[in-house]
């Protein structure tokens, strides 16, 4: 249920985690003046950061000691390959736990800044006809929207958060995921705290105290608050060709005539409560009953796979992680079973799947004197750079223990 976070990170020292072998940090650099960037895209003033990726998280550390962790903890849990599965309590107090160990992040100091609940169901209708006749969010239009992370969407935008649905299903099996179910997800997504600040979350403390189920009346209420139109109606009312048009609902609005829009909504109400399959409540239903699932501390989860090859879930113990890449810490069980550093074969499926991946691990790997070759080219040296500084590190440490010499830290097994 919980996803994407951005959190402020208090009282923890930049050092503790620019040392932590999990995470490679580089500079913000212009490549072109080898000056470290100050502006952003828009030419406004930034602070200038550097920054790291851990299992689809990034962590900045800015110029002025400030900390900021940003990514989906859902597919933290998946080692960084997607969330397309269930997210239960259990997997999410697991990945908390495995932020606190490997990073010394104190969750009470983890202080929230954006946040996304959302939830995956199985709709009772196909969902691309229910994303059809989502039109209007209580009194605003619903948008099309398309993210190369995140697929073909419709959002609506309020002042302090955003809701979001998708054909989840749709999304992965384009990137290769096989996925033989209709996924809906329902997702709010809150840029301002203040409304998550009244509920009395703050931290991610404060939601390990709370439980998934805080959330339930939160995802229920937006879903309510959704103009949908049954197309299950049956009714000779000569309204349902202009009830059935988003054109009509928008000029509605448009006419500044709220007492207008609410009445022919009570009556759409009516219609779709007597002459209906009920689909929208239908929707509640399966969330509740999959919110009171997810909340339970015990609920397992499903088995994964990216087109053939099983993905590792809930990789939040203590043992070492065989599906991740040796220098550059990302997930690579895409590859063959045996590998230990990110391929061709990798490379090419995060430019597919994931372009923030790509274009950090392009960024790190890649030389500037590559950077305006061909596509095949430049996987071939990223590669070919991913190898060099496995070897080269090995090399390090033969120059460093000569074989003569006895090495302390293998006689402990450290």
């Amino acid at each position: 249920m919980i996803d994407f976070i951005k959190i402020l990170v208090k009282d923890l020292h930049p050092s503790i985690l620019e040392a932590n072998p999990l995470l490679d940090f580089y500079d913000n650099i212009n490549l072109s003046t080898g000056e470290i960037k100050t502006t952003n895209h828009k030419g406004q003033k930034i602070t200038p950061y550097k920054n790291a990726f851990y299992n689809s998280l990034e962590f900045k550390i800015f110029e002025n000691g400030t900390i900021t962790i940003n990514g989906s903890l859902h597919k933290y849990n998946n080692s960084g390959a997607h969330n397309y599965n269930d997210f239960n309590f259990s997997a999410f107090l697991g990945v908390l736990n495995d932020l606190k160990q490997k990073f010394s992040i104190d969750l009470n100091n983890c202080i929230l800044r954006c946040l996304e609940i959302g939830i995956n169901i199985t709709p009772p209708k196909p969902t691309n006809q229910i994303l059809e006749y989502c039109f209007l969010h209580k009194t605003r239009n619903f948008e099309y929207r398309i993210n190369s992370d995140e697929g073909k969407y419709k959002q609506c935008q309020h002042s302090q958060y955003i809701i979001k649905i998708y054909n989840k299903a749709l999304h992965y099996k384009s990137k290769g995921f096989k996925i033989n179910t209709e996924i809906l997800r329902f997702e709010i997504k809150y840029t301002k705290m203040e409304r998550l600040n009244k509920l009395g979350v703050f931290n991610l403390n404060d939601i390990a105290k709370m439980g998934f189920k805080y959330f339930e009346k939160e995802l229920i209420t937006e879903w309510e608050n959704v103009l949908f139109y049954d197309n299950t109606i049956v009714s000779n009312s000569n309204r349902i060709n202009n009830y059935k048009n988003p054109l009509y609902w928008c000029k509605l609005i448009e006419s500044n005539s709220k007492t207008n829009y609410y009445k022919h909504k009570g009556i759409l109400k009516d219609l779709t409560s007597n002459n209906s399959d009920k689909v929208q409540s239908q929707i509640t239903e399966i969330m509740r009953n999959k919110i009171t699932f997810l909340s339970q501390e015990g609920a397992s989860f499903d088995t994964l796979y990216i087109k053939s090859i099983h993905t590792p879930h809930n990789q939040t113990t203590n043992t070492i992680n065989n599906n991740i890449c040796k220098v550059t810490k990302v997930n690579i069980s895409m590859q063959k079973d045996n590998s230990i550093l990110l391929s061709h074969t990798g490379l090419k499926y995060y430019y597919k799947t994931d372009k923030k991946i790509y274009k950090q691990i392009k960024r790190n790997y890649l030389s500037k004197r590559w950077f305006n070759s061909d596509f095949e080219t430049q996987i071939k040296e990223i590669a070919h750079n991913i190898r060099n500084k496995k070897s080269n590190g090995k090399t390090k440490q033969i120059k460093i223990y000569q074989p003569q010499q006895i090495n302390l830290l293998s006689y402990f097994n450290l």
